[in-house]
């Protein structure tokens, strides 16, 4: 099945989309003002919705006639308000024409409760006489509040600043309802509770998914359930364990109602492929940023970690595995774990592998290659942790630096002219380099490098000599043709 599109929006944030409507319905004319302008903006960035369109439309024509500038008569308020209803009527109502055959215009209107004398009057402005300003104003105002509660409180519903604490809020009671359900040694009086008072918690959660917009799932239902105490119970004996990462029956026991109301509300394949998704991101950080084989999240124990394992087995295995067609896709699940491998991506290939059997000799390579680098990896902790660098030796690279600074000694003395040995016991006496012209700044070419005493450093900008002179930078152009390795004999 394919995923579902982003879709782009001219504005940065939910918080400037919301500002942006308390703006256009503040009674404040300088907030209107301002909410007009914002959306002007949005128009140059790209496609505005039809609905904060016209709302603009509306509310810049009330504003020009509130404040009646100079020069505008009532012909013009009348001409302009026609226009602004007009496009209203029409960018609105068309949005409702999906059919093979074209359906009138009042039909369409009815069907989405706008009122149809609007329609009738946008035909007026069409095609007969032009109403009066009065009839113009309340049909502005009307279509004005018509949009405040057709689509703005909508979607003030739909997104609400607080979302992901009240979706906590809600799981965190449906969850202590249903453990307290499957304790055992809770008191009578609690048992004995009436069926409705055992389904509150249920009855709240679904209220609130039902009024969540689909996007919500991957913003905030699944970040929260995530969280530990939710899909990760925080008593242990409720964790799954490796290396079989098999979920508990009593904590699927929990969750099924849940994930059953999750699936029905927002589409089977949106809620399990982003639940794959945030635990696939939660496991297997970023390789670039944390580099390979490096966990990222240390406040994942082992326990943790393999629940989480345990609800992707789970999941694959209850609404992927077993079908032709299945109803999810896991291309991002792949990516994720072949990108940033890990010590428990490879668990998570190793479950796709088991439910998978297609796709397991294509994971298998992948999969033995990791948990040889994972071995190796072990053995080079391991063998550091026991013989630790004595610290009077000099290390490899220590030695290697210094065998490099004597070659590079010995390679710069050979250009400036200097007596040196040969490279090796073989070489051949190297080539005299050729004359330095006299424009050459070397006072001593032979000169040797050294190193200053430290209680002769003192101060100076950056760039410049400890005398303060800003020293030659040119290369000179007969060091080209200067051979820095021995001739070999």
């Amino acid at each position: 099945m394919t995923t579902r599109a982003p879709k782009i929006v001219p504005w940065a944030s939910t918080a400037e989309y919301m500002g942006v409507a308390d703006g256009l319905y503040s009674a404040d004319a300088d907030a209107r003002r301002r909410g007009v302008a914002a959306v002007k903006a949005w128009r140059a960035r790209g496609r505005v919705p039809a609905a904060v369109d016209a709302t603009a439309n509306l509310v810049e024509m009330m504003l020009a006639d509130q404040q009646r500038p100079a020069g505008v008569t009532v012909s013009w308020l009348r001409h302009m308000y026609a226009m602004a209803l007009i496009r209203f009527v029409n960018s609105i109502v068309d949005l409702e024409q999906k059919g093979v055959y074209a359906q009138s215009m009042t039909t369409l209107a009815s069907r989405i409760g706008m009122p149809v004398w609007l329609v009738e009057l946008r035909h007026a402005c069409t095609h007969e006489q032009i109403p009066s300003l009065t009839v113009l104003r309340s049909a502005c105002a009307q279509a004005y509040h018509w949009l405040d509660s057709y689509y703005w409180r909508r979607q003030s519903r739909a997104l609400p600043s607080d979302t992901m604490d009240c979706f906590r809020a809600a799981a965190s009671e449906y969850v202590a309802q249903r453990a307290a359900r499957q304790n055992p040694s809770q008191s009578q009086s609690q048992s004995q509770a009436a069926p409705a008072d055992k389904d509150a918690a249920r009855k709240a959660l679904k209220q609130l998914v039902g009024r969540l917009h689909p996007d919500a799932v991957r913003t905030h239902v699944v970040p929260v359930l995530l969280e530990p105490g939710l899909l990760v119970p925080e008593d242990r004996k409720l964790r799954a364990k490796f290396p079989d990462c098999a979920l508990p029956a009593a904590l699927l026991a929990r969750w099924s109602s849940a994930l059953r109301l999750f699936a029905d509300a927002w589409g089977e394949a949106r809620v399990f492929e982003e639940l794959l998704a945030g635990i696939a991101g939660l496991l297997t950080p970023d390789s670039r940023e944390h580099g390979i084989f490096e966990a990222g999240d240390s406040s994942i124990g082992t326990s943790h970690a393999a629940t989480l394992v345990a609800w992707v087995r789970w999941v694959l295995e209850s609404h992927y595995a077993g079908t032709e067609r299945p109803p999810i896709s896991i291309d991002g699940l792949l990516e994720c774990c072949l990108r940033n491998p890990s010590y428990y991506s490879r668990a998570i290939l190793k479950v796709v592998s088991d439910v998978d059997p297609a796709l397991r000799r294509e994971l298998r390579p992948f999969v033995d290659y990791m948990g040889k680098a994972l071995a190796a990896l072990v053995a080079a902790d391991s063998k550091a942790a026991a013989d630790p660098p004595k610290s009077g030796a000099p290390s490899i690279s220590e030695e290697a630096l210094l065998q490099e600074e004597a070659l590079l000694e010995q390679r710069l003395a050979q250009a400036l002219g200097a007596e040196s040995k040969p490279l090796d016991a073989d070489a051949a006496s190297p080539t005299p380099p050729p004359t330095v012209p006299q424009a050459a700044p070397q006072a001593s070419p032979c000169t040797r490098w050294a190193y200053a005493e430290q209680d002769s450093w003192s101060p100076c900008p950056i760039g410049t000599l400890g005398d303060g002179s800003i020293p030659p930078l040119e290369w000179p152009a007969w060091l080209d043709d200067v051979a820095l390795r021995a001739a070999a004999g």
